[in-house]
Parts: C-alpha cells; structure tokens; sequence
C-alpha cells in the first residue's frame, strides 16, 4: 500500500479563514461576554499560531486562556465541520480508490496503482482549494508513517517515506494512538521512542497494555496494520424552490426546474454518485381552508430509471418532459425534484482503472451501457472489451488488442 496524507487544520478552524494568522482556540461559545471557562470542559482545536504559547487540544480552558489571553475563543460547530468533511472527501474522490478524510484535519488517500505525482499534486490543490491553507503532505506505506511524515513537511511540501521503520524509529513513541496513562507507562518502561517499541516483542507490550500494546509494536515496527476506511456518497439528496407568488407559466416552472437539475448535477459530480430514482412534487394552494389557514396539496411523478443519471442534461430531459405534461389544478408554490436512491455513477472513477485498482468492473459496465445504446440507435456493435496484450510496451496501441 501506498497512502498519501494531506495534514491541515482542524476543520472547526477552517471554518474561519478570516482568523488565520491569529491565535485561535475553539472551545469558547463566546458572544455572551462572558469568561470561556466552565463552558467546554477543553479545547478542541488550536490554531499553530496559538500552539507555541503551550495550548493544546484536550487542555482545560481555563489553562489556555491563561496561556494565550489573547486568542480569539470560537464555539465549536461539529455539524459546520462535517460538511466540509464531506466536501473534501467529495473533492478527493476521484483521486484515489480509498480516501478517508477526519474531522481533525487529516486526508489519507491510497495511491497504490495510480500515477502518484499527479494524484498527489492535485489533491494539494484541492485541499488548498477547500481550507484556504497549503497542506502538509507525507507519502508513506500506511496510515500512520504517512500522517507522521506530513506532520514533518513544510507547508505545501511533500516528504516521502520508503523504508516506514527506519523512519518511525527515532520519533518519540507519544505518536502512537494510546492514552495519557499508557504513554505514561512506556516511559517508566524506559520505551521513549519509537525504535525501542519496536524491539520490544508483541506479547510482552501486549502484557503491559492490552491488546493497544500489540498494536502500538506493529505501528512502531512500520507494519500499518490498519486499513482505510473508503468513503463512499451519501445516498440521498433534493433540490427545491418555494416562489414568492404561485406560478403558473410553464416555461417560468421548465427554467426553475432546469436550475435545480443544474445545481443537483454539480453535487451529484462531487459525490462521484447517480439517481437510480427520480421524484418530483408540485405543491399548491388547496381550495379549502382549515380554521383560516391556507391548505397545500402536493402532485408527484417518481420513477426508477435504468441506468444512473449524473448530469444536468439527463436529469432535465427527464423531469422537463414531466413538467411539460403536467397539469396542476392551481398555481404553483413550491417545486421538489428529490433524488431518494443514488449509486456509484460509474464514471468518476475511471482513470484509476488504468492502474489496476479493481474498478474495472465499472468500466465493464459502462461499455455495456455504451454499446445498448449503440445498437438501440444504429444496430450496430461498436464497442468491444480490450484484452491485455504487451502490458510492459512503451506504446500504448501495443499494451491492449
């Protein structure tokens, strides 16, 4: 395994790009003009220009605004923050088979079988794009040399790690993903770095710590005995437009309508993802009334579509031609277009097929697709599935017949 990894920001302070450059500590509800202590019990991020002052994430706030009175204190927004979780993960999708992304800041992607320099280039893009910060990068054989080794790059740098145990070895072993108790027992162990956690045997750690202390070996000894975690798109998402005034121009509702397939088609080419069902729902004004108030009725085509549909234009084609022959018994006062089923669409990925990661099967099925609609249109067979030939040709017309 290859895996690349992209270190920025805790995402609760990329939420505020206008403070960087400033001490910033995330933990303090603020706005009340109150003291931040007693609030949240510790900080969750620090900004690097607050860490020289001594704070740290997990410290008591107490402490840290007795470190660095002079750090801006924010709330935290867990929900502000997985969205742009899910952003970056979105973003880096079709740059590796597997890409994880943490809220503290971390993008791991396995590179194994692509092109790594210009998989890695990219997402440095992309993740400068999203935080507003170069990111440091680290390319290493797992998990954790990799985001070890990012932390050791300068901004917008990469360092590459080939031998993972000559690396780890003179790093402190507080790197390892243990608790303040069992880090505090390596070293009355007198296991202060990495390398003697490696010469340690398996069983003996795993006596003194558990089955954390057998895992701790195997990271020290550049084994990465954990595995990414792939995201996938979610699985479900809706557009909608509620008009100030009910309308009833057809061709006012077929341009709304063909915003919405627009702006769905743009998130559903970040998600790396396709409807496989299609709703839509007209609400408009009942003629009934309910103690004064104004009753909505609600109409709706839903459909499962054969194939996935990603782009505007297949998405329009489907819903304009719905709309064209609806006819609402009133005004219009809200339009839905929901996607409640979406799958891999098949195409964001397909340049990693070239370097064996196991998404042939979807470029199977996209010539299987190509060639029904081929046939269907001209009965004709156009489309055939390349064999390996002289894979290790220079030429390119040679590897596949």
């Amino acid at each position: 395994m290859h895996v690349c990894c992209g270190l920025t920001n805790h995402l609760e302070l990329a939420r505020r790009p206008d403070l960087y450059g400033n001490p910033v500590v995330v933990g303090h509800p603020g706005g009340r003009g109150e003291s931040p202590i007693n609030k949240f019990e510790h900080v969750i991020a620090v900004s690097e220009e607050a860490a020289p002052f001594g704070v740290a994430p997990g410290m008591a706030l107490r402490q840290a605004e007795h470190l660095c009175p002079q750090a801006n204190f924010l709330p935290p927004d867990p929900e502000a923050a997985a969205r742009l979780r899910e952003l970056i993960s979105s973003a880096l999708y079709d740059l590796a088979p597997a890409v994880e992304v943490h809220v503290e800041g971390i993008a791991w992607l396995d590179v194994s079988g692509v092109v790594k320099g210009g998989a890695i280039s990219e997402a440095r893009r992309r993740l400068r794009a999203a935080i507003g910060r170069e990111p440091r990068l680290g390319l290493a054989p797992g998990p954790f040399s990799a985001r070890l080794a990012a932390a050791r790059a300068r901004p917008g740098r990469l360092v590459r790690v080939d031998e993972a145990r000559a690396f780890l070895a003179p790093l402190s072993s507080h790197e390892l993903p243990l608790d303040a108790e069992q880090l505090e027992r390596l070293d009355l162990l007198g296991l202060r770095t990495l390398g003697a956690v490696a010469a340690i045997g398996p069983r003996e750690l795993e006596s003194q710590l558990g089955h954390d202390g057998r895992h701790a070996v195997m990271l020290a000894r550049g084994l990465e005995p954990d595995q990414l975690t792939p995201w996938r798109p979610p699985l479900f998402t809706s557009a909608h437009r509620q008009f100030e005034e009910p309308v009833e121009d057809r061709e006012a509702l077929l341009f709304v309508a063909r915003a919405l397939c627009g702006d769905l088609a743009q998130e559903l080419g970040l998600r790396g993802a396709g409807a496989k069902r299609i709703r839509v729902r007209l609400m408009f004004e009942s003629a009934g009334r309910a103690q004064g108030a104004l009753l909505l009725e609600t109409e709706q085509r839903e459909t499962v579509v054969r194939h996935p549909l990603s782009s505007a234009a297949e998405l329009f084609g489907l819903i304009g031609s719905w709309v064209k022959e609806w006819q609402p018994r009133a005004p219009i006062t809200e339009l839905w277009i929901e996607l409640p089923v979406l799958e891999g669409a098949g195409r964001r990925q397909l340049r990693l097929w070239a370097g064996g990661d196991g998404n042939s099967e979807e470029v199977i099925a996209a010539l299987e697709r190509l060639q029904e609609r081929w046939q269907d249109q001209f009965g004709a067979e156009v489309v055939h599935k390349p064999r390996p030939a002289l894979l290790s040709s220079p030429l390119p017309s040679q590897r596949f017949a």
